[in-house]
C-alpha cells in the first residue's frame, strides 16, 4: 500500500487510534514523574501516588481498547497488532509505577547514578513510543521505523547501564541494600525491555502495511 494507508479511518478507527495515543501520553507523563522523583527524592511519596493514579488510568484505557476491538469487526490495524501495542505500553507503565513503589516500599534514601541514567533512558523511550503511536494513523513507514529504532536503542543502552549497575552493586558489602536496589534496577530494566516490545510492534505495523 502507499503512504496514508489509514487515511480512510472510520469512527471506531479514530477512537481506537486516539485511545492508543492517550495511553502513550500517560506513559510519557508517568516516566516524567518518575524522573522528577529521582531528581528530588523529597517528591517521591507524593509522586508515587500520582504514578499509581496514572497506572490505574492506563489500565482503564487498556481495558477499553480490548472491549472495543472485541466488538469491532474491522479495525484500522489487525486486532493482534492493537492488542500487542496496548498490552506492551501497559506493561511499560506498570513497571514505571512499580519502580517508584519499590523505592518507597524499600525506603531507598537516595538515587544512584545508574538509576538516574536508566530513568533518563525510560523517559526518552516513552517519548519515542508516543511519537511512534501518534504516527500510526499517518502510515509513514520510514518515520515509524525511525521511532522504532530510537526506542530499541534506549533498551539496548539500558542493558549496558543495568549490567554495570549490578556489577557495581555487588562491590558493596550491605546485603540488604544489594537486594533492595537489585529489585529496583530489575523493575526499571523491565520497563525498558517492554518498551522494546512496543518498538517491535510498531516495526511490525510499518512492515505489514507498507
Amino acid at each position: 500500500m502507499t503512504s496514508g494507508w489509514l487515511s480512510w479511518v472510520r469512527a471506531n478507527d479514530v477512537e481506537i487510534m486516539t485511545l492508543l495515543q492517550n495511553q502513550a501520553s500517560i506513559l510519557v507523563k508517568a516516566a516524567s514523574v518518575l524522573s522528577e522523583s529521582i531528581s528530588d527524592f523529597s517528591t517521591l511519596k507524593e509522586n508515587n501516588t500520582t504514578l499509581k493514579n496514572l497506572e490505574q488510568e492506563g489500565d482503564q484505557l487498556t481495558h477499553k481498547l480490548f472491549t472495543i476491538i472485541d466488538k469491532t469487526f474491522i479495525t484500522p490495524l489487525d486486532k493482534e497488532d492493537i492488542s500487542e501495542l496496548t498490552s506492551a505500553i501497559d506493561q511499560v507503565l506498570d513497571s514505571t509505577y512499580g519502580t517508584s513503589d519499590k523505592l518507597v516500599l524499600f525506603k531507598i534514601q537516595k538515587p544512584s547514578l545508574h538509576l538516574q541514567e536508566l530513568v533518563t533512558l525510560l523517559v526518552t523511550a516513552a517519548e519515542g513510543i508516543y511519537k511512534g503511536v501518534s504516527e500510526l494513523h499517518k502510515g509513514k513507514r520510514e518515520k515509524l521505523l525511525i521511532h522504532s529504532k530510537a526506542i530499541s536503542k534506549c533498551e539496548h543502552d539500558g542493558d549496558s547501564v543495568y549490567r554495570l549497575a549490578i556489577a557495581n552493586l555487588f562491590e558493596t558489602h550491605d546485603a540488604i541494600d544489594i537486594i533492595k536496589l537489585k529489585e529496583v534496577y530489575e523493575t526499571l530494566e523491565n520497563a525498558l525491555d517492554r518498551s522494546r516490545d512496543v518498538a517491535d510492534a510498531i516495526e511490525d505495523v510499518a512492515l505489514k502495511y507498507r
